[in-house]
């Protein structure tokens, strides 16, 4: 006849919501052990009972089994707060990431509702722009596709801090020799941008004045746009500083509509020759 207060593995397990075979894991480790009967059933008590709501709290927290079996073994006030504490620290570590990623999420919902409020897009605006911080990857490219993937391999160097959906910035650079021939669709480098605190970062782009222009729709439209911006810094006296940018505010990772795509283009220029 069953004991009270005894139960089986079956019963355990629909208990706790964990496989039998973690529940034998966990004997197996010394964390809990069960009697067996005559019959070679496990027979669990009250003290596997307390000894599983133990275990099961500090698995949701990621302690290791490692971890649990110790303080199991040696289990009072100071081994309590020794424990909590790490908990705090370890909580403490998750924190700042979703705090960063809330901060980036919250500047891209801004930056989307500014453009949202353009009037007149493709409109040429001199601008002075601080120093900004970017990791990249050195890579020609001209496909949409090329540059997406570029993009996946940089988000893959760091994938707790760069995220193509929620990323306050990244763009191409357009490629120095094609440039010169006139051609604004060859890329040869995809970037993020980064916060001024990150430590690890390819290049700085350091503060100057940009001729910038926000456009709207496909990305047929970036040769002529860019075409219009050179032609505007020639006729202004200016001289280009550096290596034009395409920036993509919001393209296929926030929008399935081309016609709301958002892309702003930045080139470094000296105001005058």
């Amino acid at each position: 006849m069953k004991k009270k207060y005894e139960y089986r593995i079956g019963e355990i397990s629909k208990l706790y919501d964990i496989g039998p075979d973690s529940i034998r894991y966990y004997e197996e480790k010394g964390l809990i052990s069960p009697k067996r009967k005559e019959n070679g059933y496990r027979a669990y008590s009250l003290e596997d009972i307390w000894r599983l709501n133990l275990i099961k709290d500090l698995r949701k927290l990621n302690f290791s089994v490692k971890q649990i079996k110790s303080y199991l073994e040696d289990r009072n006030i100071d081994t309590t707060i020794d424990l909590m504490e790490k908990e705090i620290d370890l909580i403490e570590k998750e924190i700042v990431p979703l705090i960063l990623l809330k901060k980036g999420l919250e500047e891209k919902v801004k930056i989307l509702n500014d453009f949202k409020k353009i009037n007149e897009y493709e409109k040429i605006k001199i601008k002075k722009i601080k120093a900004r911080k970017i990791i990249l990857i050195e890579e020609s490219m001209s496909k949409d596709e090329e540059v997406d993937l570029a993009f996946r391999k940089l988000e893959a160097r760091n994938d707790s801090k760069l995220f193509l959906f929620a990323n306050k910035d990244m763009g191409v650079f357009i490629e120095k020799e094609s440039m010169e021939k006139g051609n604004y669709t060859i890329y040869e480098n995809a970037f993020f941008f980064v916060d001024g605190d990150e430590e690890k970062y390819n290049m700085i782009i350091p503060e100057g004045y940009f001729a910038t222009l926000v456009y709207k729709g496909s990305y047929k439209k970036s040769q002529p746009l860019f075409e219009k911006i050179i032609k505007f810094i020639e006729e202004k006296g200016y001289s280009i500083n550096g290596n034009p940018m395409e920036i993509y505010r919001l393209d296929i990772h926030g929008t399935s509509e081309e016609e709301e795509f958002i892309t702003e283009i930045h080139i470094p220029i000296l105001l005058k020759k």
